[in-house]
């Protein structure tokens, strides 16, 4: 059962990488854990945790990584489709005032009391699973504290993965019982 949690902690917290595929396995992973009769509060600890920490390895190597991402175009050109998605979104990336511009009004209203609770709320509606992790997370760069992102991701992650659990426990006991 442990290993079975070690593998699920580390499917979650590969699975902003790969959405369309973890994540799906992640939720099946934690379906199967729930039908072999774990306790719903080890797994969303485990789960919550797992999604949390994923989020901020994101926000770590987000700066680490985009610059690096921006390869020559020569070498690029005319390819294929991800060559043209890269340097579209080199292009874009390498023009820091866009980026700026867009951020000016954002900032302007973080200012106010208000801007910050709105901004708060907006990272918590950014962590339930309705933007990718990775995208929620560029958004929020230097938007929000570290301290208040930790806990508008825990938040979010809690919104998204306990009420699963703990319906699915509910489930299963009512098949168990019916069987």
């Amino acid at each position: 059962m442990i290993l079975q949690l070690l593998i699920l902690w580390l499917v979650i917290i590969v699975s902003p990488l790969v959405p369309p595929v973890l994540v799906p396995l992640s939720y099946s992973m934690t379906g199967a854990l729930i039908l072999q009769q774990i306790d719903p509060r080890i797994l969303s600890i485990v789960s919550v945790a797992a999604a949390v920490i994923a989020d901020i390895i994101i926000r770590k190597m987000q700066n680490f990584v985009i610059p690096r991402m921006t390869i020559n175009e020569d070498s690029l050109k005319d390819k294929n489709i991800f060559a043209r998605i890269i340097n579209k979104m080199n292009s874009y990336f390498k023009k820091e005032e866009r980026i700026g511009r867009l951020s000016l009004k954002w900032e302007q209203y973080l200012e106010k009391r208000s801007g910050r609770i709105i901004t708060f709320l907006f990272a918590i509606f950014c962590y339930i699973p309705v933007i990718p992790d990775i995208i929620a997370t560029r958004i929020l760069y230097k938007k929000i504290k570290f301290p208040y992102f930790i806990i508008a991701s825990i938040i979010g992650k809690s919104i998204t993965h306990i009420p699963f659990i703990f319906l699915g426990k509910s489930i299963a006991q009512l098949l168990h019982l019916w069987i």
